[in-house]
């Protein structure tokens, strides 16, 4: 899970079956990258489309979806986890409809009815840490 702002944020429903489910995932994502010769180039890449990152700390494979493309690396959501970060270009892979079948694990949800008091409608640093809490 993770959480942007009272506006934007991401939960898991999770039960053994979805953890196990999500575990499988992992482990033939590795396999499949490992087996994947050349990266994805960033030129082949578009907005919105689904892909496969290495995450950089666990250095493990993740389902994302590109939010931005720079220079030399993209921004992307790993869409069963909810959280974002930059990805550079020699860790990202392109997506295969085999990894389909389990659907998106990370919900994007928001407060109904609350809507931030500032003038321009962003969401205060105080009220964004609260929620991530």
């Amino acid at each position: 899970s993770d959480a942007e702002s009272p506006g934007c944020f991401h939960l898991q429903l999770v039960n053994a079956q979805i953890a196990k489910q999500v575990q499988d995932l992992s482990e033939s994502l590795g396999s499949y990258c490992s087996t994947v010769a050349s990266p994805a180039a960033l030129a082949e890449l578009s907005v919105g489309q689904l892909s496969l990152a290495q995450f950089p700390t666990d250095h493990l494979w993740y389902r994302v979806v590109v939010c931005e493309i720079h220079d030399k690396s993209a921004l992307v959501r790993y869409v069963d986890f909810g959280n974002s970060d930059t990805a550079i270009d020699s860790s990202l892979r392109h997506f295969d409809k085999q990894f389909l079948s389990l659907p998106r694990q990370a919900l994007m949800c928001r407060l109904h009815n609350l809507q931030s008091s500032q003038a321009d409608g962003k969401w205060s640093a105080a009220a964004s840490k609260m929620i991530g809490k």
